[in-house]
């Protein structure tokens, strides 16, 4: 008779990928700097509306192949990025510019998933600014 020889269950580690180091968000916005009027408020939340629907179609544009206009949301996002005083999501966006006029689709999936870990920091941020203690 024949034995089977069994391996024991190993784990698997789940990686859960974070940006390292605080992003620009205390500053949110040049704005900030100025006072606290309404209407400077209303423009960071219209600034962070527009790069939640960038953020949301980004995906599905990578999906479809359509590197036109993930260009585009870069793009804006760049712009978004410099009026919010997100500097570093600005860097990022230029990177993923960068790369989608590159022959390189790993790179650019690299650099698109880190700029939507950005992206969703700052939402984050944007949304419960309040640290949990």
């Amino acid at each position: 008779m024949r034995q089977i020889k069994t391996c024991a269950p190993q784990l698997v580690a789940r990686l859960i990928p974070r940006e390292s180091g605080e992003l620009d968000l205390d500053a949110m916005s040049p704005f900030a700097r100025a006072g606290n009027s309404f209407e400077q408020s209303d423009l960071i939340c219209a600034g962070l509306e527009e790069m939640s629907r960038h953020l949301r179609r980004l995906d599905d544009d990578f999906r479809a192949g359509q590197f036109d206009r993930i260009e585009m949301r870069a793009r804006a996002l760049v712009v978004l990025a410099d009026q919010l005083g997100l500097c570093r999501v600005g860097q990022v966006a230029a990177d993923v510019v960068y790369c989608v006029t590159r022959p390189d689709e790993i790179a650019l999936s690299a650099t698109l998933s880190r700029l939507m870990r950005l992206v969703s920091q700052a939402l984050d941020h944007a949304a419960d600014p309040l640290p949990a203690l």
